[in-house]
């Protein structure tokens, strides 16, 4: 087993370092405080390649995997010059729109889609639901055949992105529920933005304010027959070509994040001088912090196994699934010693620091909830009964 990355993989990680250092904390700050998407830093993913790391190259892509994708989305939020953020924000167009068209599309929607998503194509994914939350077979939002489109009706909530997105994956009944096939008759189809029978009212929320969230409320909106991906009531399939890509990348970008912090506070910790020495000399700062490197630089292990596993066209969901929850549990301790490092320092928003750990509480419920991951570690690794 080989641990070492290429030197094409060491110059992508450069390379997104070097993007990173250009966008600091100041930058980042600002963008949470005007609840605004991060278009500057968005641009400049584009015109790098990076956002079309994953497409294949008779696309415009770089024809890279996974791998290479979970790397870049590290490296965009650990450079010590940088804000500590951006890596996680690729899930907004190389994976729901990158991967989803790339494993599910045909050739039609390929050669539509995946050239505009190198060039910046954002893409929000409207799955869940409010009276299903994590159990998509329960979503009620409908799909009527109307011989060359479809008409869907119902609600989404928790759907980011919309206010950028040029493109939103919908997931939707085509057929009635049936409990022998619990995920037949679930379609995905495509919709293009702004559509003006799709209403989006966003939530204010504790965190992540480079991007939208919003509950998003479908009035008959029509979509052509020829942006339906795959099969009609497949749509399940569909969906596995983007779960397990979503979850590594905000993996990788937490980790590089989780880092960034670590090390923030490390440097702090030596210049920080109380009663005539650093207060890194003292071991109930030096313990945590060394925890929390331990923490994140074993789930960064298990992240790159997992995307590996997954460009190897390898089963790889237990371990995205463990994976995503170590990444979401290790970043989080990360940032709240970080902030008890720094002190009241820490709790100050010119720190750069508290923006983090609200940034970072996120993932231990989206895109899964922690609960949800154990549920499914223990069913499908442990082989112990389904408990839900």
């Amino acid at each position: 087993m080989n641990f070492d990355i290429s030197e094409e993989q060491k110059m992508l990680r450069d390379l997104c370092s070097q993007i990173s250092g250009d966008f600091d904390n100041e930058y980042w700050q600002g963008i949470d405080d005007d609840y605004r998407f991060p278009t500057e830093f968005w641009k400049v993913l584009s015109e790098q390649g990076i956002l079309g790391l994953g497409i294949p190259k008779e696309y415009g892509g770089s024809g890279m995997g996974l791998l290479e994708m979970c790397i870049a989305a590290e490296a965009l939020s650990l450079e010590p010059k940088g804000g500590g953020e951006g890596g996680s924000l690729l899930v907004c167009g190389p994976v729901f729109g990158g991967y989803l068209i790339t494993s599910g599309g045909s050739s039609a929607q390929k050669d539509k889609y995946l050239p505009a998503v190198v060039k910046g194509d954002i893409w929000a994914g409207a799955f869940t639901e409010p009276d299903a939350g994590s159990n998509i077979t329960q979503i009620t939002t409908a799909a009527t055949d109307c011989v060359d489109h479809y008409k869907i009706k119902g609600q989404k909530v928790f759907i980011s992105s919309i206010a950028s997105a040029s493109h939103m994956g919908i997931m939707c009944r085509t057929s009635p529920y049936d409990a022998a096939k619990k995920t037949s008759g679930v379609s995905l189809l495509v919709a293009d933005l702004p559509n003006s029978k799709i209403e989006a009212r966003p939530f204010k929320k504790m965190g992540s304010h480079f991007m939208d969230t919003n509950q998003v409320f479908l009035d008959d909106i029509e979509v052509p027959k020829e942006n339906l991906i795959g099969e009609e009531g497949q749509g399940w399939k569909a969906l596995y070509g983007v779960l397990n890509p979503e979850r590594l990348v905000i993996s990788a970008g937490s980790i590089g994040t989780g880092l960034y912090l670590v090390n923030k506070a490390v440097e702090y910790a030596k210049q920080r001088s109380v009663w005539g020495k650093p207060i890194a000399t003292h071991q109930g700062l030096q313990f945590p912090l060394a925890e929390a490197k331990m923490q994140l630089e074993t789930a960064k292990l298990k992240t790159y196994e997992a995307a590996w596993l997954f460009d190897q066209g390898r089963e790889c969901g237990v371990q995205a699934a463990m994976a995503k929850y170590c990444a979401a549990q290790a970043s989080l301790y990360a940032a709240d010693r970080a902030i008890q490092t720094f002190g009241g320092a820490g709790y100050i928003s010119e720190s750069g620091i508290e923006r983090h750990w609200r940034n970072l509480r996120l993932n231990r419920i989206a895109p899964v909830t922690d609960e949800m991951t154990l549920n499914y570690i223990a069913q499908h690794d442990l082989q112990m009964p389904r408990s839900y």
